[in-house]
């Protein structure tokens, strides 16, 4: 006895000490923004080394080319050194929107920082557009105005072959974190180094035909093919860099994203669907449709899917997805009834809903005088728009009568008021109803503990009576769970779980729902026939 109390008491403590499914829930999600954050401050850090290394890069090539260029006289070196000092202030404006992209949104910048560098992008842009600018007018003075000789010796050949080198090695670093990390910016210094190497080798042919061949011209005309190089290359990723900052979809991804959520259960005409890049992320917005019968969290899990589906297919994307409830083809005419009902200010339930045929109209019959003056839809004759739609949908006219609950404060003026204005929503929304019946009830508030029963033990003469009633029912095979309440008012609630049988006494699963009912309904009718209780609920079950 002692061990036992001892093992209830650790029981108790290890429940009390250990966390719960919503503590290791949050756990878990404080892990996994944890994990994600120390990713994104790697993913900064890489960056940034990437473009110091650029910076360092450009700075030394700038130097050494202007020096040589200056000595030598050549507008081939002179250009590429502008090129490299255009580079440093690329890299340098490539490393402020890297380290502008990591902070977190706020109030002024709500989706984030990411555009600054597309903005980026479209500054080195515009920072070659220069050089290519002034690089040209330079050539074309030099070729047609001025008789301007470069002085070339194998030395400037040398470190012309060495920029070439550099700008390859760099250039190739920074294409790799482009890619790796999805990064305008740091694809637009890359762009900027490759071109770099490019121009060069062209200013290198130019040198040697100079040196070679006694042309100084060609210094110049080399120029003017680098300008030609950099004004090309650079116009592709000019047209990406305005796609991403006037919010042009990427290519391919709308028909994508239409293919993902389409076969989703639930889902029904995605539309609306609206995709942007900011920075390395693309946001997804869209309106999906789901029937209207759904319930609030099941439409959330089902807005959830589409999420993370298209999550699946766009790694680096945030998704938001706004759900339109709308009508269903299969929806019913009661489906229709609960959910108007659910709309209704004062109306706390619906319930026991049946609707039978008007096979023609009727007379109002004649009664007392409180009977009220005959509806429209009594008359002898329908009038011209009921006539129409009745003969033109070739559906039935309806009468519907069935149980409304309300709260029990109301007064009966304000429940009428509710009620009618219930059933004119009814009439107008579902056109076959012409008629309805309606049953007002009361429902107690669940939040009224007071209500509640309390479970009670009863004698084995009164548990007799419940067994035989029980087992005077042919299709019961057996039964638990007898359980008697008292309510406040000392009337009697039984409830009870039975096992039903087929007709040919064994246990099966094909029972259908309609028969278990009706096998319950007589249990229920020979409990309170047995016992006078006055509520009884019972469970059914197939026994396997």
């Amino acid at each position: 006895m002692v061990s036992r109390k001892a093992d209830h008491y650790c029981h108790n403590y290890e429940c009390m000490h250990k966390p719960t499914n919503y503590e290791i829930k949050n756990l878990g999600k404080e892990g996994e923004e944890r994990e994600v954050e120390d990713k994104a401050k790697a993913a900064h850090n890489e960056k940034v080394r990437v473009v110091m290394a650029s910076i360092i890069a450009s700075a030394g090539l700038m130097i050494l080319k202007f020096s040589v260029g200056a000595l030598t006289n050549s507008l081939g070196i002179l250009s590429e050194g502008m090129h490299s000092g255009l580079d440093l202030i690329a890299a340098l404006v490539t490393l402020y929107a890297i380290r502008m992209v990591l902070r977190p949104s706020d109030l002024s910048f709500t989706y984030g920082y990411g555009k600054f560098e597309s903005l980026s992008s479209l500054a080195q842009i515009i920072l070659l557009f220069v050089v290519a600018g002034w690089v040209s007018y330079e050539g074309i003075n030099r070729i047609f105005f001025e008789d301007v000789r470069p002085e070339i010796s194998i030395f400037s050949i040398l470190i012309m072959f060495v920029s070439i080198g550099i700008d390859y090695g760099r250039s190739k670093a920074l294409y790799r974190a482009a890619r790796k990390f999805d990064s305008q910016a740091l694809e637009a210094d890359g762009l900027h180094f490759r071109l770099d190497m490019f121009s060069s080798a062209i200013v290198v042919a130019g040198l040697l035909i100079v040196f070679l061949f006694d042309i100084p011209n060609a210094d110049a005309y080399s120029a003017l093919a680098v300008a030609a190089v950099i004004l090309y290359t650079s116009l592709g990723l000019g047209r990406r860099t305005l796609g991403v900052l006037l919010d042009k979809a990427p290519k391919g991804i709308y028909r994508q994203v239409i293919q993902a959520v389409s076969d989703l259960e639930g889902v029904t005409r995605p539309h609306n669907i609206r995709i942007r890049n900011i920075g390395s992320e693309t946001l997804v917005e869209m309106h999906i449709e789901v029937p209207r019968t759904f319930t609030h969290e099941r439409a959330h899990r089902v807005a959830t899917a589409v999420e993370q589906k298209i999550e699946n297919i766009l790694p680096s994307s945030k998704v938001l997805v706004h759900v339109d409830a709308t009508e269903s083809a299969n929806e019913t005419i009661f489906d229709k009834i609960r959910l108007i009902a659910a709309e209704t200010e004062g109306i706390r339930n619906v319930h026991s809903l049946h609707v039978s045929r008007i096979s023609s109209p009727l007379l109002a019959s004649t009664g007392s005088s409180l009977s009220s003056p005959p509806k429209k839809y009594y008359n002898a004759v329908l009038n011209e728009e009921e006539t129409d739609f009745h003969y033109a949908s070739n559906e039935p006219s309806l009468h519907l009568y069935l149980d409304v609950q309300m709260g029990p404060s109301l007064d009966l003026n304000t429940a009428h008021s509710i009620v009618d204005s219930f059933e004119d929503r009814l009439k107008k929304q579902i056109l076959q109803i012409k008629d309805i019946t309606t049953h007002l009830e009361i429902e107690s508030s669940v939040e009224d503990l007071r209500m509640a029963g309390t479970e009670k033990r009863v004698g084995r003469e009164y548990l007799m009576k419940i067994k035989e009633a029980i087992l005077s029912v042919d299709e019961v095979l057996d039964f638990k769970d007898i359980r008697v309440f008292d309510d406040v008012t000392g009337e009697q609630h039984i409830t009870l779980t039975i096992c039903l049988t087929s007709k040919n006494e064994t246990i099966t699963n094909s029972l259908t729902l309609e028969d278990a009912h009706k096998t319950a309904t007589k249990v229920q009718n020979m409990i309170i026939n047995y016992t006078g209780a006055t509520r009884v609920v019972v469970h059914t079950e197939t026994g396997s």
